[in-house]
């Protein structure tokens, strides 16, 4: 019997004699048969990424498998979290918008994403570690915690002079826009301040009352004898050799003092063994100009005598 070329099913000769029940089964039959075969013999291979196949359906959104396809599902699901994201760009651009432009800086949301980016790194991060307390009041600045802060210190304009007092003076605390003068005085010496008075820590070593000098002066003159004195001038003088007793030139004395107040000269009382108790007027015995008290000749004036000069 004759057979079709591709699935070999049987075919009706000319010279068989038909039976159409027969025949139709018969066909059927090896229908069945060879469509049986030809699948049997058929493999299908799973499908890659370069090759048609046989397919498995995926539900997860997080596998990482090639050969596998999503579902609708999941792809749904996908679409639904793009879209989520999408829409909190749009608002975090929004956001991204007014930060910049609170600080000065243009954006709109049509900028697009690098733009933005750029113009974010082109911001100037502030620092620093000045408080409110460092800056004036009413001035604006940036530290590294914060923008736009306020100063609080207060202006006190400008320093001015301090004039030392009898109480304590006190510049409050604030901006001063020139230097503050604390005044001094050069007379705030020692010698000028009773003694053991502390007036800013200048302990004072002057004794109240007339002013004296005391001490030792040598003449080899036999007419005059000079003592240094300066910061007064002397109006009564003392002067004595050996213990004062009088009575011989090693133990003179002499007393003088100015004649008229302005001191042209001393009277001076000499006592000796070889004069005895003498009084002399001499002028011009004082000279402040130079530092010296100059006493002239009554008796022997060499050797070393003491004194006593008072104001």
């Amino acid at each position: 019997m004759a057979q079709t070329a591709n699935l070999g099913l049987p075919l009706i000769d000319a010279n068989m004699t038909a039976d159409v029940p027969r025949d139709m089964n018969a066909l059927a039959n090896a229908v069945d048969t060879a469509v049986t075969e030809a699948v049997e013999g058929v493999t299908v291979p799973d499908a890659t990424t370069t090759q048609k196949g046989i397919v498995q359906l995926n539900d997860t959104l997080t596998s990482t498998n090639k050969t596998q396809a999503a579902t609708a599902d999941a792809l749904r699901r996908v679409y639904d979290e793009a879209l989520a994201g999408k829409q909190l760009g749009v608002e975090q651009k929004a956001n991204v918008v007014a930060a910049l432009n609170s600080i000065g800086v243009s954006a709109t949301t049509s900028d697009t994403w690098p733009q933005l980016i750029a113009k974010i790194s082109g911001v100037i991060r502030a620092t620093g570690n000045a408080v409110v307390a460092d800056v004036l009041a009413g001035k604006t600045f940036s530290n590294a915690s914060g923008n736009n802060l306020t100063g609080t210190m207060a202006n006190r304009g400008a320093g001015g002079t301090v004039t030392p007092g009898t109480t304590n003076q006190t510049k409050a605390a604030g901006y001063y826009s020139s230097a503050i003068t604390i005044l001094g005085d050069p007379d705030l010496i020692a010698a000028n301040i009773r003694t053991g008075v502390n007036i800013f820590g200048v302990v004072g070593t002057m004794i109240e009352g007339k002013q004296y000098a005391s001490g030792v002066a040598t003449s080899s003159s036999s007419t005059t004898l000079d003592i240094p004195l300066t910061g007064f001038i002397a109006k009564l003088g003392i002067l004595w050799k050996g213990d004062g007793a009088g009575g011989s030139t090693t133990n003179a004395v002499i007393i003088g003092r100015t004649t008229d107040g302005a001191n042209s000269g001393f009277t001076l009382t000499y006592n000796s063994a070889t004069a005895g108790v003498a009084t002399n007027s001499f002028s011009n015995q004082i000279y402040t100009g130079t530092g010296v008290v100059r006493i002239s000749s009554i008796g022997s004036m060499s050797g070393t005598w003491n004194y006593l000069l008072l104001e």
